[in-house]
């Protein structure tokens, strides 16, 4: 019974801990193409990639 307990809050504190890590690493990739996109702006160039993520509806 006790195994069981503290089996389960170590997966707890394992599953937090990488939920944690998932969220900064989104964070640090949207942080990271703001960055890109206002450097592009900066230099008065566009999104060389905005192409390929442009939809066509059809």
């Amino acid at each position: 019974m006790e195994l069981a307990i503290i089996v389960g809050i170590v997966l707890l504190v394992f599953a937090a801990a990488t939920a944690t890590v998932l969220l900064e690493d989104r964070r640090a990739q949207r942080r990271e193409a703001l960055r890109r996109k206002a450097r592009l702006a900066r230099m008065g160039e566009v999104d060389p990639l905005a192409p390929g993520r442009l939809r066509v509806d059809g």
